[in-house]
């Protein structure tokens, strides 16, 4: 048991002390890197199960536009209806009536009557009066007055600008007006009929040569 001895147990020691470091290197190595391909293969799986949520959420957001055009789909077909009716509505209420033309009759040459003019569109002109009327010829009643609304209504002038000649009798709740504008150029018959609770209207208008 000499130095070479010695020695060579010291070299089975050293080599024995660097084959365990050899091994626990190794072993680092080999669990760091499996460290490293677990990490790598975890976010993928992450990554896959995201993709796999952000699908989800497409596909549902499509099954919701989906339904929302569904939905104004059947909205469309339901209301569509309703416009086409009203608007048929529209058209036929908004449709003018017929207008009625003015009558204009000449007169007889020999006679007074220059022209004789009825117009389907008069209405009663309205009255404060209560049934049962009677016709009252009276300047101050309330029913004169109302006579000469509608003899205006009828000539278009006035009260202010005509002269009121004669107003009488023409049968059961009517009568007959005479009058001229102020300065005499144009003189009218006007007859007017009573209309129960609307007052007295204007049928037919005679335009005179002269005065009667």
């Amino acid at each position: 048991m000499g130095p070479r001895f010695e020695q060579r147990v010291k070299r089975r020691k050293i080599n024995r002390m660097l084959n365990m470091a050899i091994a626990f290197v190794f072993i680092l190595i080999l669990f760091f890197g499996w460290q490293l391909l677990f990490a790598d293969d975890h976010p993928s799986e992450q990554a896959t199960q995201s993709d796999k949520k952000i699908e989800k959420k497409k596909n549902d957001d499509d099954h919701g536009h989906d339904h929302e055009k569904n939905v104004e789909v059947e909205i469309g077909k339901t209301e569509k209806p309703k416009e086409e009716v009203t608007e048929e509505t529209t058209e036929e209420t908004d449709e003018p009536e017929e207008k009625q033309e003015v009558i204009e009759t000449a007169g007889d040459p020999s006679s007074n009557i220059l022209k004789e003019i009825v117009n389907p569109s008069w209405q009663p002109v309205g009255t404060t009066q209560s049934e049962p009327h009677v016709t009252t010829f009276d300047e101050s009643s309330v029913d004169w007055k109302e006579m000469l609304d509608a003899v205006s209504y009828a000539t278009g002038l006035a009260q202010s600008d005509m002269i009121v000649w004669f107003i009488g009798n023409n049968g059961p709740n009517k009568a007959v007006a005479t009058i001229s504008t102020k300065d005499k150029s144009q003189y009218y018959k006007v007859y007017i009929e009573w209309v129960e609770n609307q007052g007295w209207k204007p049928t037919k208008v005679q335009q005179l040569r002269q005065k009667e």
